[in-house]
């Protein structure tokens, strides 16, 4: 992957180093290749060739594999192609809120969570939000008795699989026992996990089963913006799609509309094969590495970066900076006597390094990271598999 260019700072031209991966990551050599070969192919899609119909049956195919890379149930499961990971929230918020509301359910989401996994539950379904501790980590306590506080009426469980600001991984698995004890279902928003951890959807005790998933491919070294929602056929085929159009019905009269099922009664108007390509070769490529070689390699990041942070003592770390077991190669901070924008315009200007700040989309959370110090937002540092130690070198001289 082309990971680096050449760029003028105040300290001369300087090869850039990347560390937002947990906005975007950069493209497989793997996937540009597959989409190069492809791309040729592409107005052959809504004809009737052969072309066309070896592309159709690739983008259908692709739904199998990815429901083998999380082990996902193929006789229950399915997988409908979204935009993003907040089209594919949207899209099961829809059916989950709308199926139940004569029932006046709850959704139980947490502080830690993105918007994505906030705002479409917000505006749906009477919500509740699960807390953190003092480090920032969800408390588990504080979701079992919410779940018994509601006797039954929670519905759903959403919850990050890895937070997005601090790198925590969620132990989705007790989540799921949790949820399930209670009769509700569990949705991973999986945008910051998958690409770094192995997720198994259908683990050999049941109760531990995950029941939805969602994720972009935009942070799984894939462009074009593709995302999925995993999960529950037989719910999904009893909900109705946020978009209507060419594609989702079996029969159109003018009195009488027959909607087919799931999949398909997600993914209105023309399919975006080329961005789904891009997808399963991502996932294929990561296969391929191995997500427990991916896994080790991001933990020794994480380890050699956070020992020498916490070297300089004007550096404000956010989150438990000692214990990194269940934590991805993502660090915020702050500046001692510096705003989150200083810092971020400093690091690029000065050293080639690009970073994210402010409140990363996860408003809640930062916010009660935050707590009452006079700062407005962070500076997130997270890296990929692809990264190495001596950008990290750069990163702490400049902050040195």
């Amino acid at each position: 992957m082309d990971t680096s260019s050449l760029i003028p700072t105040n300290n001369g031209t300087l090869n850039s180093i990347y560390f937002d991966n947990a906005g975007t990551t950069p493209p497989f050599k793997s996937v540009m290749n597959e989409l190069e070969k492809y791309l040729p192919w592409y107005k052959y899609v809504s004809d009737k060739s052969r072309k066309a119909k070896f592309l159709s049956e690739l983008y259908e195919d692709s739904r199998t594999s990815l429901m083998n890379f999380f082990n996902a149930d193929i006789e229950n499961n399915t997988v409908i192609y979204t935009k993003n990971t907040t089209e594919a929230i949207n899209i099961l918020s829809n059916v989950i809120c709308q199926q139940n509301s004569d029932m006046n359910p709850v959704v139980l989401t947490t502080y830690m969570e993105h918007l994505s996994d906030y705002l479409p539950w917000k505006y749906r379904c009477e919500t509740d939000l699960v807390n953190v501790d003092q480090d920032g980590r969800l408390s588990i306590l504080d979701l079992e008795q919410k779940l018994l506080k509601y006797r039954g009426r929670v519905k759903l469980v959403a919850v990050t699989g890895a937070s997005n600001v601090t790198g925590y991984v969620n132990p989705i698995h007790e989540i799921a026992r949790l949820a399930h004890i209670h009769n509700a279902e569990i949705l991973v928003d999986a945008a910051q996990l998958m690409q770094h951890r192995k997720i198994n959807m259908n683990p050999a005790d049941a109760m531990e089963s995950i029941d939805y998933i969602a994720f972009s491919a935009h942070k799984t070294y894939a462009p074009f913006f593709t995302g999925a929602l995993v999960g529950n056929k037989h719910v999904l085929n009893m909900g109705y799609p946020l978009c209507y159009g060419a594609g989702i019905t079996e029969l159109v009269t003018d009195n009488e509309i027959i909607l087919k099922d799931s999949p398909q009664r997600y993914e209105a108007g023309s399919n975006n094969i080329l961005g789904v390509i891009a997808l399963a070769t991502a996932i294929q490529t990561m296969a391929q590495i191995n997500m427990d070689v991916i896994e080790k390699h991001e933990s020794e990041l994480l380890s050699y970066a956070m020992h020498h942070l916490n070297l300089n003592p004007n550096i404000i770390i956010y989150g438990d900076n000692k214990h990194l077991e269940d934590r991805i190669p993502i660090i915020a901070f702050n500046v001692k006597d510096k705003t989150h924008e200083e810092v971020a315009k400093y690091l690029y200007e000065d050293y080639g390094i690009i970073v994210k700040n402010g409140l990363c989309g996860a408003d809640l959370y930062v916010k009660k990271l935050i707590g009452g110090s006079p700062y407005t937002g962070i500076v997130r540092i997270s890296m990929g598999l692809y990264n190495q130690d001596f950008e990290i070198d750069r990163l702490i001289k400049a902050l040195h």
